[in-house]
């Protein structure tokens, strides 16, 4: 470097002499060949003391700042990819959530579909042994009603009998009798109603 900056010291010698003043009177063009040489040999000691002391910290600096960014720029791209990775694994979880909820939601109707039924067959069940249990009660009442119009029947029958015939028959042997007629009168119509 050095070098270059010794050959450019003669170039710039010639370059400045046709600028020196023609006529002796000085102008704010005239170039001091004196004043050009110290200024540039100020120039190559400042340019050989940076290149030596100052530029390599700058270098340094530089080139640790573009690490640093390098570094950013790596560290950004990783984040970047693990938030690509974690919103795909939310998507994942979001799909896999909402696909249990919809499996519950459809089990819940289900099973709120089954206990329905299962509440309506109990009710007709119900319903079924209450008619029944009504059917028996009321085939009983009957039975206790028809058994007892029979007696009031048979004491009616004896009544007008005693009344009729005027004679005065033993009452075990009237109701007796009453009874086998009425049995053989109930039976045909028993035989009719099967």
């Amino acid at each position: 470097m050095i070098r270059k900056l010794s050959a450019l010291v003669p170039a710039l010698t010639l370059t400045a002499t046709p600028l020196l003043a023609q006529n002796g009177e000085s102008s704010p063009l005239d170039v001091n060949l004196g004043l050009m040489i110290w200024t540039v040999l100020i120039f190559v000691l400042v340019l050989v003391a940076l290149a030596r002391f100052a530029w390599p910290n700058i270098i340094g600096a530089v080139e640790k700042r573009e690490e640093h960014i390098r570094e950013l720029l790596a560290a950004a791209e990783r984040d970047r990819a693990e938030a690509a990775s974690l919103a795909d694994e939310q998507r994942r979880l979001v799909d896999e959530t909402r696909s249990r909820v919809q499996e519950a939601l459809n089990e819940s109707r289900s099973t709120g579909e089954k206990m329905r039924a299962e509440a309506l067959e109990q009710a007709r069940r119900e319903h079924d042994d209450l008619l029944t249990r009504a059917r028996a009660e009321i085939a009983s009442e009957r039975a206790a009603v028809l058994e007892q119009v029979r007696r009031e029947a048979v004491d009616v029958a004896i009544a007008a009998a005693e009344r009729l015939v005027r004679k005065n028959l033993d009452s075990d042997d009237n109701r007796r009798l009453v009874t086998e007629y009425l049995g053989l009168a109930a039976a045909p119509a028993a035989a009719a109603r099967a």
